[in-house]
């Protein structure tokens, strides 16, 4: 154990050990959360959520790996206490009782076209995530979208997975995230359309992640559509790191990155309401509170997402980084948002599952929408 883990709590230092070594899944819990081998253990329909999500004591959220190429020897062993009904994991010579999250129950389920409601969308937590756009204008080397054929979806496709989604009682959500591939500049409109069509049907708060562009007026068409936050994203700041990494999307620049930023921190007031994700792991730490302080000097709240390698891209055998590594960052990280106003996002706690952020027992930090949690199993 480092001498950064005094800092944490059990539950804490369970979360940043799955993150960089993964968990393992004993038959009993196998068998229980796959409904007798009826269900997936896990979807892995993104690098970042295709693992078993829990909840630890304390509100902490995590999505772990467990049957990746690098969850070779992990810390953690998750199991199913057949005699008391609950689930265990082993974890450094601890027991903790955790709760596992359900997958939605809308799985296999297509809307009146016969379309996956899957192919669109799907709830982490309490967040229905929605994709208008298959594959990916970008070739960023971390994420397996770009490998995708581009394809656009219909409003009406989006539409009617939220109707889906929405009356799942397997999953219930309260907030949207409009993710997935990035448009290219001709199809900049189409997204914006696609995205008013969403607040309008959601009837709930809807957040758009998305690059940024060289001007900043589509953020004040969103606000005017209604749509509530951002995430504008930074992923890697050196140059060196950008022009490895994330190729086209360095071309726009990190001016213009700024700006966006501002603008939407402006047009939303902060408070969380604007973030930036930050891959942790794939630069060195310094270059990465580079980052972090970037971030939150424009009122904006970092999110540090440990790096997962996805496979199929350029970076498929790169590992996560290691718990020291994680550990030095969070600390840090905190201090700066201290400084500068914000947070470590993002503040609703089911959608911590897959960063690097802990509840910390403030009204900042919240369950979107709803005093509910999800549902475990």
């Amino acid at each position: 154990m480092s001498l950064a883990s005094s800092g944490f709590t059990v539950a804490e230092q369970l979360k940043i050990s799955t993150f960089s070594r993964g968990i393992a899944v004993d038959a009993a819990a196998a068998q229980r959360l796959s409904d007798g081998g009826t269900i997936p253990l896990s979807l892995h329909e993104y690098a970042t959520t295709g693992g078993v999500t829990f909840i630890a004591e304390g509100d902490v959220f995590v999505n772990a790996p467990f049957d990746e190429w690098y969850v070779t020897s992990p810390d953690a062993v998750l199991t199913f206490d057949s005699r008391e009904q609950s689930f265990v994991i082993r974890f450094r010579g601890k027991e903790l009782a955790v709760r596992p999250v359900r997958l939605p129950g809308y799985l296999g389920v297509r809307d009146g076209l016969g379309r996956a409601i899957t192919d669109v969308a799907m709830s982490h937590g309490d967040r229905l995530r929605l994709s208008p756009i298959a594959g990916c204008s970008l070739d960023c080397a971390f994420c397996d979208m770009a490998t995708m054929p581009y394809v656009k979806r219909a409003s009406e496709q989006l539409i009617a997975a939220i109707e889906v989604a929405r009356s799942d009682q397997g999953l219930p959500v309260n907030h949207t995230l409009v993710s997935g591939g990035t448009p290219t500049r001709r199809d900049f409109a189409y997204y914006d359309e696609v995205c008013r069509a969403i607040v309008t049907a959601a009837a709930m708060p809807v957040d758009v992640m998305m690059v940024p562009r060289p001007d900043t007026d589509w953020i004040d068409r969103l606000v005017d559509a209604g749509v509530h936050g951002f995430s504008i994203n930074v992923e890697v700041f050196s140059d060196a790191a950008a022009t490895s990494i994330t190729r086209l999307k360095h071309r726009i620049g990190v001016g213009h990155l700024g700006r966006n930023i501002e603008h939407a921190v402006e047009l939303t007031g902060g408070n969380g309401r604007v973030r930036s994700m930050i891959v942790a792991g794939l630069e060195p730490l310094e270059t990465t509170l580079e980052a972090v302080e970037f971030v939150a000097r424009l009122g904006c709240d970092p999110v540090l997402s440990p790096f997962r390698p996805a496979e199929g891209t350029r970076l498929a055998r790169v590992r996560p980084p290691t718990v020291e590594f994680q550990e030095r960052l969070y600390l840090e990280s905190r201090e700066i948002v201290a400084r500068h106003g914000v947070k470590l996002g993002p503040r609703c706690i089911p959608c911590q599952h897959n960063t690097l952020t802990f509840p910390d027992g403030s009204t900042d930090y919240y369950f979107s929408g709803s005093d509910r949690e999800p549902k475990t199993a």
